[in-house]
């Protein structure tokens, strides 16, 4: 597939939609947070960002240049607030926005997983998958519930009793159903991505190499014990199986000089709703995967709100615990 970057406006054709095929194309993922309403329960009150945090979300979006957003955590479906603050040009199919227009396939009652098609031209079509995956038995606060219980315990042990007790594999917001939706996408041959909230770590960011080399992922650690562990986190290790490329690892190999976390940006201690934050694990849990050995990954950034933490930096109050993250794709002659 060959195309234009609208984003850009290195466009050869008058309208995104027409016969010119598009060869570049920039893809973000982002949790915004309780559909970016007044979320104060959790330390986002709108007062903190002068009556809404929509602006804010919207700004973000910008920044990244982004043709394509899938959103995590979305308004309603009836609330077209975002959009709006997008501005003209965009589109909105689901929980996913776009410069092109966009037709929801599939959604599951909670909205927690969904499929788009995106019409990039009238002969070209891309999928997007969208998932939210389980948040509870979150491996790497097990992983510090084991380390405060027995801080001498056998790293591998540890590793195993996380990998297993962590799985979300079940249900629809774990492994399968996303995998499924992926996996007929894939026979039919569609150029495929999945963006999301995985809730769970990636097995190319839990390595040999990060366990001996990488910072403590614990921010402030009570025990004698770092974790930095080699888990095979079985979400990312599935995907890989089924030819899913973790689109940021493909252009950052080096997991120990940019590990890429999006979870957490710092707060202040006393935050309601919100353990301290020395007792977080800091990590990359929001993720963009691509499908083909036609897609170029040209660059992967993280958006955020400083740049010790982030590639693209909000000037504004950053609108979310998650950070986001961006791709831009080009496709091989």
């Amino acid at each position: 597939m060959k195309t234009i970057w609208a984003c850009l406006f290195t466009i050869t054709a008058i309208s995104p939609l027409g016969t010119a095929e598009v060869n570049r194309l920039r893809l973000m993922t982002f949790n915004i947070l309780q559909g970016g309403g007044d979320a104060k329960n959790v330390g986002f009150g709108n007062e903190l960002f002068g009556g809404s945090r929509i602006d804010e979300i919207a700004t973000a979006i910008k920044l990244a240049k982004a043709d394509i957003v899938g959103v995590q955590e979305d308004c309603s479906s009836k609330s077209n607030v975002i959009l709006k603050e997008l501005g003209d040009g965009w589109h909105r199919a689901g929980k996913t926005y776009s410069r092109f227009p966009s037709k929801l396939i599939f959604t599951n009652k909670g909205r927690s997983l969904e499929v788009v098609d995106i019409e990039l031209t009238d002969s070209q079509i891309v999928r997007i998958v969208n998932c939210h995956w389980w948040p509870n038995n979150y491996g790497p606060f097990l992983a510090q519930e084991k380390l405060k219980a027995n801080p001498q315990i056998d790293l591998n042990t540890l590793s195993d009793t996380i990998e297993v007790k962590g799985a979300r594999r079940g249900g629809t917001r774990g492994y399968h159903a996303t995998i499924k939706l992926l996996e007929e996408a894939i026979k039919e041959k569609r150029s495929i991505f999945l963006v999301g909230d995985f809730n769970e770590p990636s097995h190319l960011d839990w390595t040999e190499h990060y366990a001996k080399n990488g910072v403590d992922r614990w921010v402030n650690n009570p025990t004698s014990t770092p974790i930095n562990l080699n888990v095979q986190w079985p979400g990312s290790v599935l995907l890989k199986n089924i030819g899913m490329v973790d689109s940021f690892r493909k252009a950052h190999p080096n997991e120990v000089k940019k590990p890429g976390n999006t979870w957490t940006p710092e707060y202040p201690d006393q935050t309601p709703g919100r353990r301290p934050y020395g007792d977080q694990v800091l990590d990359r849990i929001d993720r963009i995967y691509h499908h083909g050995n036609d897609m170029n990954v040209v660059s992967a950034q993280v958006v955020g709100e400083r740049a010790d933490t982030s590639d693209l930096v909000l000037n504004d109050r950053w609108p979310s615990d998650h950070r986001a993250v961006v791709i831009e794709y080009t496709w091989k002659n």
